[in-house]
């Protein structure tokens, strides 16, 4: 009788559980979602502040699926960077372009009332935010913008879409005469983000929410025709 050696249960080589072991895995998780958790901690914590081990552990996945997905650390950052941009640069461009407005208010939607909601807008959801206080391109920009020249490209792009965006609604309000005679609208919007990001280096300073909410009317004060 021929024993059927393949109906016997034989233990496997070693060799044969590395194999399996070394075998690509289907990714478990949204990259998008994990990515979003990335940039909730480094804007939290800042890139320094965020180990390795806080991402994966925020993000929930291995550090396998760290490296496949993202790359390095660094890598991973300046995904979250363009992320961010992606998200804020939509946000405010709704805003600013008067399409993001979903309640009545009692003046109607000018250039300048478009530009005071998205100041507005800004104070209440990152400024004031405990956990955040400031924009996450503005913290990047003084914490490794001046060590890494490729993050601070990214960082100088994205101020300059943001005036971009201001200088847009600027104009809008210069052609409709609301602005004050002989007003720029670029040096405006240059004011403007000066203004907007200064805000962010005076919360993580200290200042209170009136102080805050004063430096946004004098800031915009300079608007009024």
């Amino acid at each position: 009788m021929v024993q059927n050696f393949y109906a016997q249960e034989r233990p496997r080589p070693r060799a044969y559980y590395q194999h399996l072991h070394e075998m690509p895995r289907i990714k478990e998780f949204e990259p998008e979602a994990a990515l979003d958790r990335a940039l909730d901690l480094f804007w939290r914590r800042g890139y320094e502040g965020t180990s390795l081990r806080d991402l994966l552990d925020h993000m929930d996945i291995s550090r396998q699926s760290l490296y496949d997905t993202f790359g390095d650390k660094r890598s991973l950052f300046l995904k979250v960077l363009a992320r961010y941009e992606a998200l804020a640069v939509e946000g405010m461009l709704d805003t600013l372009t008067r399409t993001g407005w979903s309640r009545p208010i009692e003046r109607p939607l000018t250039a300048l009332v478009a530009i005071r909601g998205f100041f507005e807008l800004f104070l209440a959801e990152v400024v004031l935010d405990r956990d955040r206080g400031s924009c996450l391109m503005a913290n990047t920009a003084i914490e490794v913008g001046p060590t890494d020249p490729e993050i601070q490209a990214v960082v100088r792009a994205y101020f300059g879409r943001v005036e971009d965006a201001l200088h847009a609604a600027l104009a809008r309000a210069h052609e409709a005469g609301e602005l004050r005679v002989g007003s720029e609208p670029r040096a405006l919007a240059r004011h403007l983000v000066n203004t907007l990001y200064g805000l962010g280096v005076m919360s993580r300073a200290g200042a209170g929410r009136a102080a805050l909410r004063q430096m946004v009317d004098v800031g915009l004060s300079v608007l009024v025709a």
